[in-house]
């Protein structure tokens, strides 16, 4: 799923590029000029750059006369104002081969490109919770089936969308399911994988992603339209089925339902010296759990257990800047994969190398990790990604090189973050609020996933360069921030708030933190 997933994510890069752009003028088109001729002639960019408004000369007289005379009409008399597109034209080999020119989402409508993007992104953040719930209550198996078989449905719908809007739903709900399907099979992975191969399955699991960048690359440069891309991305998502048909469901999930019998049949199938160890644990879980709770007491729970997060002033300050760290990567993250034109000059190469640089960053933290504390790590990932970022802003944008090595740098350092402040995030709450702590972050760091279309197209629209400075500003804001928290490495977990208010002042959330790794 981890595969289809990036797909999904990241296929706006190809399908939703904008290509030169100027104002169609029916009287000029009907009279057969070229492309060019009409661009010199009724755009105030000219030819060289795109454009959202047209000269006001009267066409119809220019249409009577041929390019050459027509040109020199405009060039001796007065220009007259500028007036906004009614029409779009685009400088393109196959027509509509962009959902751009399919729908004309420039000028004006440049924040429905960034709509594109963003759907996906509140699709995952919706899925989240309401597979989660589906999850628990009827079993990983029904969730990983549902959300297949949206995905099946809805990638070929967006495919065939015949409307912006429909195909924004479409997004909407593949978002959706690409968030039930990963999220299940990735809890079946946890739940049936013993302790010493669980960090590793998790490790390789996550290589999905990466993987997914890169061979998405391949596939773009197959089909270079949009809808045939869609399709090509959608209908490998067929072999889900197949996987539903052999995937078990979660033994230990089972027994928490009562459902004992269902869910030995599962474990008999298992190599025999894994056996014991799994029966040992499962009656436990029944324990740990304990019974199904009805909705209405969740949310109840959920409530009482997130106002919790702010019960004391400690606590406010660390869920604040743990909001705000998590936040930054994530929209960080995303505007340097949806930056890539102006970072390179072939998308192709760009997110290609994307997915390489991410496989070791996956790696790097556990190294780090191993011989220095949560902040030096994580600060120290956020500092590089940030001095990155804003180092592009001193270099010529002609040195495409140059700047793509540095955002790759960026990136690098942004996506190895992530591992860190996830661990340091559940180590900084007690037992009694952690779910709670890291689920939060986690609803937070989609909002920055959320954004970042419109921080790369709107705010990249006046400046190539300020998406990335931005986020290279708030990335080093990002790094000095995690220096007020107390470190964690070698110290017990906290079980309850009580042990937080007892807890020494060097353990609290100060400015003398900056100094302190230890």
């Amino acid at each position: 799923p981890g595969v289809f997933n990036a797909y999904h994510i990241m296929v706006s890069l190809f399908f939703a590029n904008i290509p030169p752009y100027w104002c169609r003028v029916p009287q000029l088109v009907d009279a057969h000029w070229t492309n060019d001729q009409i661009r010199n002639i009724s755009s105030p960019m000219g030819s060289a750059k795109s454009s959202c408004s047209v000269i006001g000369w009267n066409y119809t007289e220019l249409a009577a006369m041929d390019y050459e005379s027509a040109l020199q009409y405009v060039t001796s008399h007065p220009r007259p104002g500028d007036s906004p597109c009614a029409q779009f034209m685009y400088d393109e080999e196959v027509p509509y081969s962009s959902t751009v020119s399919q729908w004309d989402l420039v000028c004006n409508n440049l924040p429905k490109k960034s709509n594109i993007q963003s759907s996906i992104a509140i699709g995952k953040f919706v899925g989240g919770f309401l597979f989660g719930f589906i999850a628990d209550k009827y079993g990983r198996k029904i969730s990983f089936v549902l959300a297949s078989l949206t995905y099946v449905i809805m990638g070929p719908l967006a495919a065939f969308s015949p409307s912006y809007w429909l195909f924004i739903v479409a997004r909407f709900f593949v978002g959706i399911a690409g968030s039930g399907c990963y999220e299940a099979a990735y809890t079946i992975l946890t739940e049936v994988a013993s302790k010493e191969r669980r960090a590793v399955l998790g490790c390789v699991y996550n290589m999905s992603y990466p993987v997914g960048y890169m061979s998405l690359s391949l596939i773009a440069l197959m089909f270079p339209t949009w809808r045939a891309l869609q399709m090509a991305i959608s209908l490998p998502m067929l072999l889900l089925l197949v996987h539903c048909w052999y995937l078990p469901e979660s033994p230990r999930w089972l027994m928490t339902q009562g459902r004992h019998i269902e869910a030995w049949a599962i474990i008999k199938n298992v190599d025999r010296s894994l056996v014991p160890p799994i029966l040992e644990d499962i009656p436990n879980v029944q324990k740990e759990e304990g019974p199904f709770v009805p909705l209405h007491k969740r949310i109840f729970d959920g409530f009482r257990k997130l106002f919790s997060l702010f019960t004391t002033a400690e606590l406010c300050l660390r869920i604040c800047i743990c909001y705000m760290t998590w936040f930054i990567a994530a929209l960080s993250y995303y505007v340097l994969a949806l930056n890539a034109d102006n970072f390179s000059s072939n998308r192709y190469i760009y997110l290609a190398l994307s997915g390489l640089v991410e496989m070791p960053s996956y790696i790097l933290p556990l190294i780090i990790l191993m011989w220095f504390g949560r902040k030096f790590t994580g600060s120290l990932l956020f500092l590089v990604s940030g001095l990155a970022l804003m180092a592009i802003l001193f270099i010529p944008a002609e040195n495409k090189l140059l700047i793509l090595i540095v955002a790759l740098l960026g990136r690098f350092a942004d996506s190895a973050v992530f591992a860190v402040i996830i661990l340091h995030t559940s180590e900084l709450f007690p037992t009694a609020i952690r779910n709670t702590a890291i689920g939060t972050s986690l609803a937070v760091c989609q909002l920055g996933s959320i954004f970042a279309p419109y921080v790369v197209d709107i705010l990249g629209s006046s400046a190539w360069y300020l998406p990335s400075t931005l986020c290279g500003g708030l990335a080093v804001f990002s790094a000095l921030l995690i220096l007020l928290l107390p470190e964690t490495r070698n110290k017990p977990l906290m079980d309850t708030i009580e042990d937080l208010k007892k807890a020494e002042k060097r353990d609290h959330v100060s400015i003398r933190n900056c100094c302190n790794f230890s």
